[in-house]
């Protein structure tokens, strides 16, 4: 299994060595932590897969993927032909599911591999070192140099095959219906014609996944909610050379990845209007939610999510949560678009959030959160200092949704969107076991259906809605 990167770059800021290591396959950083008994974290990314192998004092003690753990994950995740990989800190695990050695671990993995490749038809293989599909891309800046560097972070990648480089808005569409690439990544401000405007163009005459790529800042966020708005998937900061180069370049790569499988034909113009001020619920933050609501949403998810939090109905019971993969310092933007066009009253998710009924929180994916008392409501706290390791092997979605699926049971929502990483998918069994419910739309209807799949194959969502139908949805259960 070859999963190398071109370049892994050491970077040590306290002293020692600094170099390069090239060509490093997963199979050697396992090897390498076992024989020098270091305890560690890797996730593995496919495409839209995702894994985790976790190692203590030099021994393989779990590996998950989707419902697998244990050695049938291990197994699975190194039979994958190819794909990207991070070592992370480690985390204590308290339900060890792997016992065997390494040695025989890695042994039995490569020659499963040897088999599935030999059952695998010619046309599913790799011809002469390269991946019969690439994602084509076209990178669309005003800067040479940084076009320069975006093209090598991306080329370094075997996956992916730079097609183009377009120097403004005008010179992109010109490309675009040359080249037909999978993915254009935009910048916000060009000359001649900018990134706003090309959109447009782009959505109208051959509608393609674009992903913003620009300096992100305050006085960009107004702009690049204007392009979610008109079509863009997702964004992201433009390379910074004072970082991690190769934590920027594995970042961008996986959201070139996920992004470049959007269907986009799919997407419809936001056009909500502003509400009247007497359409908005007033919050008692004395009162108690009786039930509650949980949105998961991420690449490609932006409408989808825009249009269940304006289409939320004037009740009194209910409560949501909303949790997207943007930066935390773009969510003042977003909450203030929201907080005009919903009847809910939109909230950062904070410290100590109250949990009462005509209340939105908004939070980032990945972060940490739990459900405590306070003066008799129930509050969302982002203090872990209280954690306990029981679920230590599960990531923070499946960890909140355990938690909230104990406190609301049957009176818990779950909604998946476009783009939301499922995780183990134990915490959505865990919410329908206690008799909540998990609802998502159309595969059919979705911007990024194929991060959706596997929870739809496994028969776990009790209802796939039609977007156009989520008012009348959302009224049948917040009521």
């Amino acid at each position: 299994m070859n999963m190398s990167k071109n370049e892994q770059t050491s970077n040590s800021e306290s002293g020692g060595f600094a170099g390069t290591l090239r060509n490093i396959q997963l199979t050697d950083v396992i090897q390498m932590c076992c024989l020098s008994g270091t305890s560690l974290r890797i996730r593995v990314k496919k495409d839209t897969k995702q894994g985790m192998i976790y190692i203590q004092e030099g021994k393989i003690v779990h590996s998950e993927f989707k419902t697998k753990t244990g050695a049938e994950a291990f197994f699975e995740i190194l039979g994958w032909p190819g794909g990207h990989f991070e070592t992370l800190e480690p985390v204590q695990i308290t339900k060890q599911t792997i016992k065997e050695a390494y040695q025989f671990l890695l042994m039995e993995a490569a020659r499963i591999a040897d088999e599935k490749a030999l059952e695998e038809p010619e046309s599913s293989s790799v011809q002469n070192g390269d991946v019969l599909e690439k994602m084509r891309v076209l990178i669309v800046d005003d800067s040479p140099i940084m076009s320069k560097i975006i093209n090598s972070m991306l080329s370094a990648d075997s996956s992916i095959e730079v097609v183009g480089l377009a120097k403004n808005g005008e010179d992109a569409l010109q490309k675009m219906k040359q080249l037909k690439p999978d993915l254009i990544t935009m910048d916000v401000n060009m000359p001649v014609m900018d990134g706003s405007t090309a959109i447009k163009h782009i959505m109208i005459e051959s509608p393609s996944p674009v992903l913003i790529m620009s300096n992100i800042g305050k006085a960009s966020y107004d702009t690049i909610l204007n392009f979610l708005n008109l079509g863009a998937v997702d964004f992201m900061s433009k390379p910074v050379k004072n970082k991690n180069i190769i934590t920027q370049q594995q970042k961008m790569v996986d959201r070139v990845h996920i992004a470049g499988k959007a269907k986009v034909k799919r997407f419809k113009r936001l056009r909500r209007p502003k509400l009247a001020p007497d359409k908005f619920i007033t919050i008692d933050e004395g009162i108690a939610a009786e039930k509650l609501i949980i949105v998961s949403s991420g690449v490609g998810g932006h409408l989808e999510v825009v249009n269940v939090i304006t289409a939320l109905p004037n009740v009194r019971c209910t409560s949501l949560l909303s949790l997207q993969s943007i930066p935390p310092s773009f969510m003042p933007t977003l909450i203030a678009y929201l907080s005009l066009r919903s009847r809910f009253d939109i909230k950062p998710v904070g410290s100590k959030s109250s949990i009462n009924p005509g209340r939105c929180y908004i939070g980032p994916s990945g972060m940490e959160l739990k459900i405590i008392e306070d003066s008799g409501v129930k509050v969302f706290s982002n203090d872990s200092s209280e954690d306990s390791d029981e679920e230590s092997h599960l990531n923070s979605f499946d960890r909140l949704l355990f938690e909230s699926a104990d406190v609301y049971k049957e009176n818990m929502v779950v909604i998946l969107l476009s783009g939301t990483e499922l995780g183990s998918m134990e915490g959505l069994h865990k919410v329908r076991q206690n008799g909540g419910v998990l609802i998502a739309p159309k595969l059919s209807t979705c911007i990024l259906p194929a991060t959706l799949e596997p929870a739809v194959d496994q028969g776990i969502i009790s209802e796939l809605f039609n977007p156009t139908d989520i008012e009348q949805v959302l009224k049948n259960y917040c009521v």
